[in-house]
């Protein structure tokens, strides 16, 4: 049967096909991403025809309504009567809570906005970095009454220095006086403590008195929390220390004071960016777009067109919004919306706006886009992209889906291939295969990381230098005009990595297949060495004991050397140069026995290897190598005079048997030419012929296969048509097949098959092999003889269907007397299987022994004679 789906040809069309796939695939989705917005419309079912219509329009919509929201919010924190106030009042507590600037101080710890501001724009914001640890120290101290006093050190110790207030100790026992220097200097270097405590006088602090003596606080320590350099003075306070003293709502709050401080700073400085920003965005003249914010309650309108900002003319405004291209109309009842775009949901866009916007109940937002684009604005640019591609996008999404479906197709068809071919069912690997499974991971994986970076770095400036302001949520959409760039890099790309992934991948499958994965993986290489490396410690425990040796010095030296200390580079260079000399001296022992395994086992038994300069195992080991080449040459002797007194024997007890044997051959057949006419005489005459021949082919053969095992013969070559010969043979066993009804099918060439063998030998094997299948193949069924010849070999074969169950393997046919063993109700010595196989190796054959079942075949291959070299030598 032919399988053409494992063929080399097929294989090659599928790879092939493969790269044209994810080449179409990855162009295909770079032609997709092009415009994602596009996806919405394409998975609906059915695209808009204009982008207005389309669900890109209404994306890019809510995503400016988004924008203006945030805008609209930020003027309503910085703005007075329509203009941006720097005197506002910003409470820190309430703008930190719920990010709201009333202007009022509620909380006693506001700043004026001019000042926040300029304190977070010469503040380092990007880092995140406005705690600055290298600020004076701040001393804290506890009243009686459990209230707090922040103090400065630089103020605390001028107090202390003009007597204002002091420190109150208790010395130890020896009397020694501690200094208030002393005490200042713990207060500065020291962390947070309740105690303070001299570890030089061990003497306890009691508290600080001023100057009647009264105690003023009974604890102080160094403040060890948030703090900021304070660049502007908060409204009514010199500095934030004087709040967290004056007002019992900070008191003790002083570190919530800097964190609340810190992140409305932050927050500001991100807030006056988009209020900076925002209002050149959406500029009257600048866009297509125009809004409308109205909040009913204050009266105010946010708008970019100027006609639009009396509040007064409000419904005239909203009228005049709807007459013009796609207009949307949110208000806090849900009745109220419009909006002449499709398929918008009213409750969303509420919510949006309500979240959104300073007013959650009272407001109005109106958005309306000029369809005509006359302004070139990002609206326009994105019409001029659906135009492009919205018609294609379709068709274009159908072939990379397609295309990827096949792709994943040609995959499982690989991977069911993989390994295999047409000739045969075996599992097959390539050179690459054979690498550790680490190695060749690491391989492809880095083939495929450089270019691939290399050529994606042009296509992530595609998808990224050219996306527009509004875009923030589509990550990979392109604004461009032309997508030919990114698609061929995306192709290159795509086909590159195609043709890694499927040789990874391809050798992955056939390791998993032949279950090599584990097995010539590093990892489990390295298992194995550790394993071995314990299980023979009690070998290798010098090595390793002189490898740590070595590490440890050679390391020690390179860490000294550091500090360029000659001594250990001395002796890291005497360590090395001694493991050299031990290495070499390794390697030339190991050489010298290895040089005497080979000679010994090539034959030269009484080879000896040199023992001068070998020490320790080397030694030991060349002594018992040596001891085992005398052991082989006593074993070979003796085993030799053994063999040649059996063939001896075997010839002489043949000779001795052949002798009476052949007289009563001889007998036999006289007593057949006196025409004795009792049937029971006669009967006893061919029982008597029949098994005389049965001892004299058993004697033969028994002579055959000791002169075979002994190797006791000569053989003669010659040039032989095995053509001829098997014709022959099969000839002469034309007659046996008959009287047990075998059919013989015999296919041979029209060309000569020559061989060169022994003649006589030669048809010794097919005379052993037709007798096999005369006496054992199953009556009533045919025997099948084929010829088959190659440009350098000729095999013959010949098979049959067994009478007798086959209960053992092929390699135990070709063993002397299996025969006997099985069974002795047939004639045969149970030698002839063998002393073919020995006969066919003798003459440079082979013999191949396949059993099936009952199934029963024999196949003998020689080398084939060259039609050159026969022509010469029949010249």
């Amino acid at each position: 049967m032919n399988q053409w789906y494992k063929t080399n040809l097929t294989k090659g069309i599928l790879i092939v096909a493969e790269h044209v796939l994810a080449v179409v695939a990855a162009a295909s989705l770079v032609w997709v991403l092009t415009y994602p917005a596009l996806v919405g419309d394409l998975f609906s079912g059915h695209a808009a025809k204009k982008f207005e219509d389309s669900t890109a329009f209404s994306g890019q919509l809510q995503t400016a309504t988004t924008g203006i929201l945030e805008g609209v919010n930020t003027r309503g924190l910085f703005e007075t009567e329509g203009r941006y106030d720097p005197e506002r009042i910003v409470d820190i507590k309430e703008f930190y809570d719920n990010d709201n600037i009333n202007n009022k101080n509620s909380s006693g710890l506001a700043y004026r906005l001019g000042d926040l501001r300029k304190w977070a724009e010469s503040s380092p914001y990007s880092d995140g970095n406005i705690i600055d640890d290298s600020k004076e120290p701040i001393i804290v101290c506890k009243r009686s009454d459990g209230t707090f006093r922040y103090y400065y050190f630089a103020e605390l110790e001028q107090l202390v220095n003009d007597g204002e207030l002091s420190f109150v100790i208790a010395n130890n026992s020896s009397g020694e006086e501690v200094s208030s220097d002393q005490i200042l200097y713990e207060l500065r270097n020291g962390g947070r403590s309740d105690v303070m405590y001299s570890t030089e006088t061990e003497a306890e602090f009691k508290g600080l008195q001023n100057r009647e003596g009264k105690i003023e606080f009974i604890d102080c320590w160094n403040y060890d929390g948030y703090q900021i350099d304070e660049k502007y003075a908060p409204l009514g306070a010199a500095n934030l220390l004087e709040i967290a003293n004056e007002n019992p709502a900070w008191n003790g709050k002083l570190n919530d004071v800097f964190q609340m401080l810190e992140g409305s700073l932050y927050n500001i400085y991100n807030r006056m960016e988009t209020y900076e920003s925002w209002e050149n965005s959406w500029k009257e003249g600048d866009t297509n777009l125009v809004y409308l914010y109205a909040d009913t309650v204050n009266k105010k309108i946010y708008t970019n067109k100027e006609e639009f900002k009396d509040f007064s003319r409000l419904d005239e405004s909203l009228k005049a919004m709807a007459k013009n291209g796609k207009y949307l109309i949110v208000k806090p009842k849900l009745s109220e919306f419009s909006s002449n775009i499709e398929n918008e949901d009213a409750s969303t866009w509420k919510e949006l706006v309500r979240f959104g916007g300073p007013a959650k109940e009272n407001f109005v937002y109106a958005v309306g886009v000029d369809t005509s684009y006359p302004i070139q604005d990002s609206f326009y640019s994105q019409n001029k992209i659906y135009e492009k591609y919205g018609s294609r996008i379709q068709g274009i999404a159908i072939l990379g889906l397609t295309s990827v479906i096949l792709f994943m197709v040609g995959i499982v068809w690989l991977t069911i291939i993989a390994g295999r071919n047409n000739r045969d069912d075996e599992l097959h690997l390539n050179w690459f295969d054979r690498w550790k499974t680490e190695l060749a991971a690491a391989l492809v994986i880095m083939l495929w990381i450089g270019p691939v970076l290399f050529v994606g770095s042009g296509i992530s400036q595609y998808f990224a230098g050219q996306v527009p302001d509004y875009s923030d949520t589509y990550a990979m959409a392109v604004y461009s005009y032309n997508a030919i760039p990114g698609v061929v890099r995306s192709g290159i790309v795509a086909a590159y990595t195609c043709g890694l992934f499927l040789i990874g991948y391809m050798s992955l499958v056939r390791r998993i297949k032949t279950r090599t994965v584990w097995s010539n993986s590093i990892i489990k290489s390295l298992c194995s060495f550790i394993k071995q490396l314990f299980v023979n410690m009690h070998f290798v425990w010098k090595t390793v004991i002189l490898f740590c040796l070595f590490g440890f010095v050679h390391w020690l030296a390179v860490l000294s050397g550091a500090i360029v200390n000659w001594f250990w580079f001395l002796v890291m260079l005497i360590v090395e140069a001694l493991a050299f000399i031990y290495l070499v001296r390794m390697s030339i022992a190991r050489q010298k026995i290895r040089s005497g395994i080979e000679h010994i086992s090539s034959g030269e038994v009484n080879y000896k290897i040199p023992l001068d300069g070998l020490k320790g195992e080397q030694l030991m080991l060349a002594e018992r190598v040596n001891s085992i080449g005398e052991g082989l040459d006593a074993a070979l002797e003796e085993s030799m005079k053994s063999e040649r007194l059996k063939t001896d024997l075997i010839t002489n007890v043949s000779h001795d048997i052949k002798t009476p044997l052949t007289s009563i051959i001889n007998y036999i057949d006289l007593l057949k030419l006196e025409h004795l006419e009792d049937p029971k005489i006669q009967r006893y005459l061919e029982v008597l012929e029949i098994k005389a021949q049965r001892l004299k082919t058993l004697t033969e053969d028994v002579v055959e296969a000791s002169k075979v095992s002994s190797g006791n013969i000569t053989l003669d070559f010659m040039n032989i048509n095995l053509v001829e010969m098997i014709q022959q043979t099969s000839g002469e066993f034309e007659e046996k097949f008959t009287q047990r009804n075998l059919n013989e099918v015999l296919n041979l060439p029209e060309e000569e098959a020559v061989i060169r063998a022994d003649g006589r030998r030669m048809w010794r094997v097919l005379e052993n092999i037709y007798n096999n299948a005369a006496k054992y193949a199953m009556e009533g069924t045919r025997v099948y003889a084929d010829l088959r010849i190659t440009d350098s070999t000729v095999t013959f074969s010949l098979k049959n269907v067994s009478d007798q169950p086959l209960n053992f393997t092929a390699d135990e046919l070709t063993e002397r007397f299996l025969r006997g063993d099985v069974s002795r109700s047939t004639e045969g010595s149970g030698l002839g299987l063998s002393i073919a196989k020995s006969l066919t190796s003798m003459q440079g054959g082979s013999v191949d022994l396949y059993l099936d079942g009952d199934l029963f075949k024999v196949t003998i291959t020689f080398p084939r004679v060259a039609k050159a070299v026969e022509n010469v030598e029949n010249e």
